[in-house]
Parts: C-alpha cells; structure tokens; sequence
C-alpha cells in the first residue's frame, strides 16, 4: 500500500480503510513491522473474507485447515486481534497454541503492532502499563489479550464481553497440537476434551463469543477432526484449503465423515494454491517421498490418495452370488473392545475363508459398538450364521480365534463354559505396522478378495485405505482381525498342503 500517515488525508483513509479490510490491515502493519511488503496470494482473499464473517457476526465457530506457511498465524491471530481492537478497544482476546513459547511470541507481536506509533497514530488506546507482560496485557480503554499454551492452566480471563450484536472479541486457537504429539492418544484427548468444558468456560457468552481454530492437518483425530465429526455437537464453519486445490467445488469432494463441517465454498484456480510457494512440481515430489506428511498437512485429509499401505488397487472383489465352491478353510477372527476407558470402540467379527484356486476371502462382518453383556450373544449369533457349511462353501467355521486381551480373555471364558463353540485365544506380539507391512504383499498380489456388492465393504476398504505408517488413522478395528486371517490362513494352508504330500 502506497498511502502513508503523510498528510490528513492519507490518515482519514487508512483510519477508515484499515477497519474494514483484513488484507489491507496485514499489507500495511506486517510492512511497518517486518520491513518488507506482504506477499498477497488469491488465498489470503480467501482466508480474509472468511474472517470477515465472523467480525461481521456471521460465524460463531469457525475451523481453518490450511498448510504450514502460508501466513495462517499472520492473517488469522495477529493482524485480527490487532485489527478488532480498533474495530472495538474493548474487545477481549484469548489466544492458545501447543506450547507457551509461540503462543507468547504471537501475543507479544501484537502487542508491538498495537503499541506502534501508526497504530497509534490511527486507533489511540495506550497499553496499561501495570498490567504488560506477554502473557496478559490491557489497553487503557479495557480491551487485552491473554495468551498461553492449549494444554495449559486457562484461568483468570475471558474472551468477549457479556454483550450481543457486536463484536466484542474471540478465542484464537492456533495450531493446539503439534505433529510430534498428535500420535500420541493421550494428547488428543486431553486437547480434545478441553472444547468440552475448558475453552466454551471461557467465553464470555457461551454460545455468541466466537471461537477459531485454524491449523494444519496432524491425524484423524485432532481437533479439526473431533469438531468436525460431531464431539462437542456443534457445527463448525469450515474453510478446508488444501495445497493442492482440486478442479471441482468444495461441495463436491467435502469429506461425508465431516457431519459437523458447514464447508465454505470459494473460487480458486485448481492446482497449487500458493505458487510462489510450492509449484505443483514440489507438490508432487513433497507427495512422493513423504505421503503421510502430505496427505496430513498439506493436503488436509489425514491419509494420503488411494491408501498409505492397503491402496485401493491392490484389492481384488467378487459377486457374493460367486463365492468360490472350493474353500477349504472357514473361521472367524475377533477384535473386541477393551471394556474400561474405551466404550466408544467398536467390536468387529470377520468370518474369512481360503480357496485353492483363488485365494483369501472376506465373506462377512460385523461391527458394533457393544457393552460386555451383548458381546457374548453377539458372537454367538455370529458363529451360528456360519457354524454349518453352505451349499456354495464346502465347509462350515471350525475355529474362533479372540485376541488375548482383557475383554477377549473374558469372552473366551464365558464361551467356554455355556457353549460347545471351538473358540481360543491368539497372541498379537508384534506392532500393526509390522502386521501390515507382512500382509500387504498378499493383497497387492491379488490374493484377498472382498465382496464388491457387501453393505459393510466401502467401510472396511476405506478404513485400511487410512491405516498408515504414522498412526495418523482413527481407527483400525476392523484391520487387526483381517491381519490375523490372512496370516492364519496362510499358514494352515500350507499345513494342509504339506500334510498331502
């Protein structure tokens, strides 16, 4: 911006300009601050008007997921905190990050870019000089911020004032975890249950104050996610840019699992959102030598295209009015719920079977999410759908393998006792990743065959296409007895072979 505090006139226009224009107040206070001009992209307009919205009273709760690096800090914490107390230097401001060090940095850049004399010059509101430190500070008119890590104590403060149809401030959630913890389940959870009861106390109207989020993608699980899919029940705005922008309409390639997601949809010219950052040539090779980092942070879908490990290619399917008449093999393999802390996990019973001449096949499966008391019914229902052999399979299930864990021990236990099933426990010793990587050779061959005409099949196949080398997934239930069919399988077909000869 050439206009300057030069003359009255060039200040009338900035006092009124600067207010009403995100993008204007970023280009002219990140060049006063840094000394260089703020390099504009068709997604700052993008991202701008988005905040715009929630100034204007429009959004209440809104989720950014954009890629490291491309001025989601700038645009979305600093210049708007320091551009809504001179809309109202009353305003009240909470600002939260993964670790007390950046969350205090950014406070203290925009307590610098309040405290610059243009911004004085344009919006007076003196910082009190009592109450100054990086991580709390107030302006002489009652507006302030308070700043400090996601994870951390969040008391004493709170964003917006007890008032309605204006704004009157915000919770700023920048970045709440940080990719080296997102793979650690106790982590998210802390993070995540903290928009239940932590971040809404404090606000100062539950239900008006606004609250953003805006941060790249680290797993299916983290924030973006948990919000999105319904954990705390509120619908979210969501403007999900990835760095590769797609040809089609947001509307069109939105994630269905994000049933708490009001997708914002914008116009921007499909291939690399920002070039001068990445070319679409860097995209590809970013892609192609790490696709879970890409898949994550760049792309916003926590698994990369077509699967990390299980790809979509590599699976083979058959008409369940065609199963093969020469399988030799049936059993059924258990992945049950752990029964404390983990209810919301879910139960899965795979019933598998092993041709001669064509293979592995997944022939049905169960899932629910079941207390203790339903899951011994549940099995057994299970097993007597496929206890008797069936005019287009040779053989009925002969076994019932459970995984050794405290649920599954109990079951097997209580089966035991009341029913002739032929149920036992098998070991997993090694991690799934481990797992995986021994089995995928058997899929990408050919080998493992899935119904392509099943309800549950769309389920299981997009469940492996997320399972990845990082844990980034949220669930693999359904997996770990697929793993041990086909390790199973393998091995007592070849018992049987051997056995011949």
């Amino acid at each position: 911006m050439s206009i300057d505090l030069n003359t009255n006139a060039d200040k009338r226009i900035l006092k009124h300009l600067l207010p009403k224009s995100g993008l204007h107040f970023s280009r002219y206070f990140f060049k006063k601050r840094e000394a260089k001009k703020f390099m504009v992209n068709n997604h700052h307009h993008v991202v701008s008007q988005t905040l715009q919205r929630v100034l204007d009273l429009e959004i209440k709760r809104l989720i950014i997921n954009i890629p490291p690096g491309y001025t989601k800090t700038e645009e979305a914490v600093i210049n708007f905190i320091a551009r809504g107390l001179s809309i109202n230097p009353q305003a009240l401001f909470m600002h939260l990050s993964y670790s007390d060090d950046l969350a205090l940095w950014n406070s203290t850049l925009v307590r610098d870019t309040v405290k610059s004399p243009e911004y004085q010059e344009l919006f007076p509101m003196p910082i009190r000089n009592d109450v100054s430190s990086k991580k709390k500070w107030y302006t002489e008119q009652g507006g302030g911020l308070y700043a400090t890590a996601a994870g951390g104590q969040v008391t004493g403060f709170r964003a917006g004032r007890m008032e309605i149809n204006k704004f009157t401030g915000a919770l700023i959630i920048d970045d709440p975890i940080k990719p080296d913890d997102a793979y650690k389940e106790s982590v998210r959870n802390r993070i995540n249950n903290r928009f239940m009861n932590t971040f809404k106390s404090r606000l100062a109207l539950e239900s008006d104050t606004p609250i953003i989020l805006i941060m790249q993608r680290v797993h299916e699980e983290d924030p973006s996610g948990f919000l999105l899919t319904g954990g705390t029940g509120e619908k979210w705005h969501h403007l999900m840019l990835p760095a590769d922008i797609p040809e089609a309409p947001v509307k069109d390639w939105y994630p269905t699992e994000y049933t708490h997601g009001i997708p914002i949809e914008y116009n921007l010219p499909s291939g690399a959102l920002w070039k001068m950052k990445h070319t679409s040539e860097d995209l590809e090779l970013m892609e192609k030598t790490d696709p879970y980092t890409y898949a994550s942070q760049y792309d916003q879908k926590p698994s990369p295209k077509g699967g990390a490990i299980f790809k979509d290619e590599f699976w083979s399917y058959y008409s369940v009015n065609a199963i093969p008449k020469d399988i030799i093999i049936k059993r059924i393999y258990c992945d049950t719920a752990q029964e404390k802390g983990q209810h919301n996990d879910h139960t899965v019973f795979e019933c598998w079977g092993y041709s001669r001449s064509k293979g592995i096949f997944l022939l049905d499966l169960f899932r629910e999410k079941l207390e203790s008391p339903e899951l011994e019914k549940a099995l057994v229902t299970f097993y007597n759908k496929h206890k008797y052999a069936h005019k287009t399979n040779i053989v009925g299930v002969t076994q019932v393998l459970v995984e050794k864990k405290s649920s599954g021990s109990g079951l097997i236990q209580a089966i035991k006792k009341k029913y002739t099933m032929p149920i036992k426990g098998i070991e997993r010793n090694r991690d799934k990743v481990s797992r995986a990587m021994d089995t995928v050779p058997q899929i990408a061959s050919g080998n493992v065959w899935v119904p392509e005409d099943a309800d549950f099949t769309s389920d299981f196949i997009g469940e492996c296409r997320k399972f990845t080398p990082l844990m980034t997934h949220k669930n693999d239930d359904q997996i770990d007895p697929m793993m041990d069919a086909i390790q199973d399988m393998l091995i007592e077909s070849n018992n049987i072979y051997a056995g011949a000869i």
